[in-house]
Parts: C-alpha cells; structure tokens; sequence
C-alpha cells in the first residue's frame, strides 16, 4: 500500500491535475475550485510554513520564498517530520507563521490531537489554510475516517483554540451534481445484461465528448458556486464537495 501511494505522488499527472486542472479533466471543478482556493493564501513572504499532510506537497509553488517543512505518515524525499501514531510532530511550539493542511483531515484517525497540533505549533497571529471533504468517495491513503459539514468543522476548530474560523464551501450547488454525476457515470460498474450494457457504455461515450460543454456553461453561469464563504446561523451553500477553513491563532 504504502509504495503504491508514493508511486501515485511521484507521478506528473498527480501535481498537474492539482495545479493545472483541464476543463476535459473529469475531476476539474473539485481540483479547480480547490487549487483557488489554496493560491488565495499563497505569498512571497519569508515565512516558515508546514505542510501537515504533505503527500507531493502540489501547492509548495504558491509560497516560493518560504521555509517550507513538509511533514507525513509516510517517508518521502525531502521530508522533514515523520508524523507519530498520535498525529503529533516532533517541533517547539509556535514555530511556524502557516500550516498547509489540504485534504488530510479525512485520513486522520484523531483530528482532535491533528486540530490541537496546529494550534500548538502555530505561531501566535500565524494562521492554519485546512481544506478537506465535506463529500467524497471512500478513499484510504491508508485510511479513510470522516467528513465535515460547516458546524463540524467550526466546532472542532474552536475545541482546538481557534476562536473565529473562517469556513468556506468549495464546489456547491450545480457545480457539485454534475461533478459528481459525471464521476460516477465514468466509474460505476455497467449492468450485467448485453443489451443494457452495451447502450450505457454507448450514452457514456456520448456523455465523455459531452460534459466538458456542461463544465464550461457551469463555469460561466454559476462562478458564484466555485467558492462560497460560510455565515454562520445560516444554510448558506448546503450542497457541497469540499469544507475549507482560514483559521488565526489569536
């Protein structure tokens, strides 16, 4: 498992879907709207950032001048920090200005300790960029744990000590049903009798020259969907693919 997972990181394809999604990508509105959002919080800053939850550490470019630490439960080159078995990091206290969690939190099997460690390890007025599932497949690397809606992840950032999480929703409303429509329609199994196969493999072909016109005219009307700030007290953008929060240690 664990070499097949750093065959995958190790892969261009891994690095350009994050960074440079294509409108034919079947995945492009998640990585699309995700790599926004991350590159928001990008700077020229000499700053010492953690990468907590590395993997291929895709959004390292969006921070060229910083110290930049990457940290994993796997070994990798140019690791910095063998995460534990608790989810801790070997590291003094409030050592870093900003630490990049992107899609980890699902993996991890206690968050609490995860959450409490990048409020221990941030420096104060330093800020944690945490962006993870709100809805997704199930997809161990290893493990694969839990998803967040907006109340849960404000809840568990607060627990942590951050006291004002900003949360966002990444990839709403319509911009979600065809994501999701599409990935399924490429990924499920075809039926079983000839017939039926043989016209859902057919209307798939059709649909795989079709759906990059749906991406673009999803793109163009609904932009407002790519990434909506959460108001607390309010069901803003319940329907959703990635929770996402911009959170200061006060």
């Amino acid at each position: 498992m664990t070499t097949s997972i750093q065959d995958s990181w190790k892969n261009p394809e891994h690095i350009r879907l994050r960074t440079q999604p294509r409108i034919r990508d079947q995945e492009f509105f998640h990585f699309a709207d995700l790599n926004t959002f991350i590159k928001q919080s990008g700077t020229d800053a000499e700053i010492t950032v953690l990468d907590f939850g590395a993997g291929s550490s895709p959004y390292q470019i969006y921070f060229p001048k910083a110290d930049y630490r990457k940290a994993d439960v796997i070994e990798l080159p140019g690791l910095h920090y063998l995460i534990r078995s608790d989810s801790t990091v070997p590291e003094a206290d409030e050592t870093f200005d900003l630490i990049l969690s992107t899609q980890v939190a699902e993996h991890v099997g206690n968050t609490d300790v995860y959450f409490n460690e990048c409020f221990r390890l941030l420096k104060p007025g330093g800020k944690l960029v945490l962006t993870t599932h709100g809805v997704w497949e199930e997809h161990g690397v290893p493990y694969d744990f839990q998803r967040w809606t907006e109340q849960g992840m404000r809840r568990d950032l607060r627990a942590a000590g951050f006291k004002q999480p900003e949360i966002y929703k990444l990839t709403c409303g319509f911009r979600a049903l065809m994501f999701f429509f599409t990935r399924t329609y490429f990924t499920v199994r075809p039926p079983l009798p000839a017939p039926a196969r043989l016209l859902f493999k057919a209307i798939r072909l059709v649909y795989s020259r079709l759906f990059p016109l749906i991406y673009r005219i999803c793109d163009k009307y609904w932009p407002e969907e790519r990434i909506v700030k959460a108001v607390e007290g309010t069901n803003t953008a319940p329907f959703y693919i990635v929770i996402a929060a911009i959170a200061e240690k006060k």
